[in-house]
């Protein structure tokens, strides 16, 4: 019985028509390549809105960068501003004494020299010569201060640049070793 019902079991499959397999497999074939296109239509949409996030975070950056060098830029003005006004108040000062002094120089005894008028030992250490004027060294102490802050600044922004190269390197690499295990017939031809 085994055997009679071979023949039977053969009349009752359906039948398929010549070249199915090869329909079939078009049709595979077809079904797989929609499916790349929708994968791919899907990564360049993702590759897209990386591209519009990078855009915009780095114009972000940029404009806190201009904006932080301007705010150096105006503390630098300021300092400026503020050692030309001790300046200007410190050779207007002067002026006025040595106008005095000229006048009190007439009535001076004749023992002293014009050149030496006002410029005795005693006179120096009483003198505006004797220590740096107060006003200059805060403001030098002011640069001073500017310019360690901007050393650890730079040192900072350096390291910055230094990282992100590192780590664009890194993402390169790594995009070549995913790009070759997810295509490595690719490899292979190219």
């Amino acid at each position: 019985m085994a055997g009679a019902g071979g023949p039977a079991r053969r009349l009752l499959r359906p039948r398929r028509p010549r070249g199915s397999e090869e329909a079939l497999g078009e049709h595979l074939a077809c079904l797989q390549k929609a499916e790349e296109e929708r994968q791919s239509a899907e990564l360049l949409k993702q590759t897209e809105a990386e591209r519009q996030k990078v855009v915009a975070e780095w114009k972000e950056l940029r404009g806190f960068l201009e904006e932080q060098e301007q705010r150096l830029l105006s503390q630098l003005e300021e300092l400026a501003r503020a050692i030309v006004k001790r300046r200007d108040e410190g050779v207007s000062r002067p002026s006025g004494e040595i106008s005095l002094l000229g006048g009190k120089g007439q009535q001076q005894p004749r023992s002293q020299s014009p050149q030496g008028a006002g410029c005795t030992e005693s006179s120096r250490e009483d003198g505006p010569f004797q220590k740096p004027e107060p006003g200059f060294a805060e403001l030098e102490k002011r640069l001073s201060d500017f310019s360690l802050k901007s050393a650890i600044l730079q040192e900072v922004l350096l390291g910055f640049k230094e990282t992100l190269r590192l780590e664009l390197e890194n993402n390169t690499e790594m995009g070549r070793f995913y790009h070759a295990k997810t295509w490595p017939h690719l490899e292979k031809e190219g």
